[in-house]
């Protein structure tokens, strides 16, 4: 079931920045555009994070593997010197990984690809270039506000996110 506390906080900021508009209709505007932008900027990133995870997960079995902490776990210490042998291994399955990490850079930057170079990325940061250029060639630009509409709409973005995409996900 979906909370509306993400959109009652946005209700309240809309409403909350209306006395902006009392001042100034330039800095309402910078406010709102840049608070829209990154919030969506941020909810299509958690988005198309979800979707990359969620395309991993469908490919691996949980079951093949073992938690190294659980297998670790010892609190009188009667397994002492298996232990020092498990962080011996671990070290080296460390220092494994690292050199396999490596010599694949190429392949873990395209299965990453999908993330980072998502529409729902690249749709608001097209948008959140596209308003700052129109605000400066309008002369309505005005930084604080801008900035400020930047970094409300940060939490309100992971908000909304969370409650949208990251819940209804853990649920399944």
């Amino acid at each position: 079931m979906m909370s509306k506390k993400p959109f009652l906080i946005f209700a309240v900021i809309l409403i909350g920045s209306l006395p902006l508009w009392l001042v100034s209709g330039a800095i309402y505007t910078n406010f709102i555009v840049a608070m829209f932008t990154s919030t969506a900027i941020v909810m299509g990133s958690l988005y198309s994070y979800r979707n990359m995870i969620m395309k991993r997960l469908e490919h691996t079995d949980p079951e093949d593997n073992k938690d190294v902490i659980d297998m670790m776990d010892d609190p009188y210490d009667l397994y002492e010197e298996e232990r020092e042998q498990e962080i011996t291994d671990i070290k080296r399955m460390i220092q494994e990984e690292k050199a396999r990490q490596k010599t694949n850079i190429i392949k873990n930057t395209t299965q990453n690809n999908s993330a980072w170079v998502s529409v729902y990325r690249l749709i608001p940061y097209a948008i959140l270039i596209l308003g700052f250029i129109a605000l400066e060639n309008n002369h309505a630009l005005e930084v604080l506000p801008y900035m400020v509409g930047l970094a409300a709409g940060i939490p309100l973005g992971y908000l909304i996110a969370r409650n949208l995409f990251i819940s209804q996900s853990s649920e399944h």
